[in-house]
C-alpha cells in the first residue's frame, strides 16, 4: 500500500528536523518509512515543499543519482534516482563549509548542464541528441552528498530518495557555452586533496555521458507530467569515485577546459 500524504508530510518533517539540528536519524520510524521508490518520492516532494515554504528555498534544477551499475547495486536500485537542487544549498565556486554542519560530506565532481530551451513532456521519450539541442551551456560542480540518515548510502534507495537523493551542498563554476567540440563522455576530471591527487574520472562514469543522463531524467520527469525548463541546471552524476571530506582540508577538481572548482571545510 503507498505511503499516505501525512504520513510523507511526516516523514519529511523529522528528516528536516534532525538536519536542522545535525543529529543524525537511525532510520524513519515505522509508519513512515518509504518500502519503494514511490513512497520515497512522496516523501521527497513533501521535504521540498517545506523547505520551500518555511525556508524560502527555490528550485532551480535537478541532481541526478546512482548513474553507473556500480552505485545502484549498492544503494539496492535498478534505475537512477533524481533530487530537486535548491537556491538555498547553492553557492558558486570557490566555497568553504564548516565541516560540523553536515554529517558525511561525501564529495562528487561532476558535469551539469544549464538548460537553454523548455521541453515539452509530450515530446518524451528523450534521447542524448534531443538534450544537445536544449543545451545552453555546460559547467564544473560539485555535489556533497550528505544525509542525517546515519547509515548514509547504506540506509537504501527509498529512504536517500526520500531525503532529496542524500544531497548537502551544490558548489557550480562558471558556465562554457562554446562547449559543443567535446565529448563529455571521454571527458577527463580529477580530484585532489590538499595538493594530492586522490581520484582520476570521466564524463563516461556517469553511465551513456552527462547528455545521456539527462535524456533519462527529461523521460522520468515527463513520465509524472513535469518537463525540464530553461534555466534549469541538471547536475548529472559524479565522473570520479566519491571521497568523504573532512574539516581542515581543501579540495580541487579540475575540469580542464571545462574549469576547476575548489571546496575547503573548516
Amino acid at each position: 500500500m503507498p505511503i499516505t500524504a501525512d504520513a510523507a508530510e511526516t516523514a519529511a518533517r523529522i528528516l528536516l528536523d534532525h538536519r536542522r539540528r545535525i543529529v543524525p536519524l537511525p532510520a524513519l520510524p515505522e509508519g513512515c518509512c518509504p518500502a519503494t521508490t514511490e513512497d520515497g518520492y512522496a516523501i521527497h516532494d513533501a521535504l521540498v515543499g517545506q523547505r520551500i515554504r518555511e525556508e524560502g528555498a527555490r528550485p532551480i534544477g535537478w541532481k541526478i543519482g546512482a548513474t553507473n551499475p556500480g552505485a545502484r547495486e549498492l544503494l539496492g536500485v535498478a534505475e537512477p534516482f533524481f533530487g530537486v537542487l535548491l537556491s538555498t544549498l547553492t553557492t558558486d565556486a570557490p566555497s568553504r563549509f564548516a565541516a560540523a554542519e553536515m554529517f558525511q560530506r561525501v564529495i562528487e565532481p561532476e558535469i551539469a548542464l544549464e538548460i537553454g530551451a523548455d521541453l515539452d513532456p509530450a515530446d518524451a521519450p528523450f534521447d542524448a541528441d534531443a538534450i544537445r539541442r536544449v543545451v545552453r551551456a555546460v559547467l564544473p560542480a560539485i555535489e556533497i552528498v550528505d544525509t542525517p540518515l546515519a547509515d548514509g548510502l547504506k540506509s537504501g534507495g527509498p529512504s536517500l530518495i526520500a531525503d532529496d537523493g542524500s544531497h548537502g551542498r551544490w558548489v557550480k563554476g562558471a558556465p562554457v557555452t562554446d562547449w559543443q567540440a567535446l565529448d563529455l563522455v571521454e571527458h577527463r576530471v580529477t580530484l585532489t586533496v590538499d595538493g594530492a591527487l586522490v581520484r582520476e574520472g570521466r564524463g563516461g562514469n556517469v553511465e551513456g555521458g552527462p547528455l545521456a543522463a539527462t535524456a533519462w531524467l527529461a523521460t522520468t520527469l515527463a513520465a509524472r507530467g513535469r518537463g525540464l525548463r530553461a534555466g534549469e541546471y541538471v547536475s548529472t552524476g559524479t565522473t570520479t569515485q566519491p571521497v568523504p571530506a573532512v574539516a581542515g582540508q581543501t579540495l580541487l577538481a579540475d575540469f580542464g577546459a571545462l574549469g576547476r572548482i575548489e571546496i575547503g571545510f573548516d
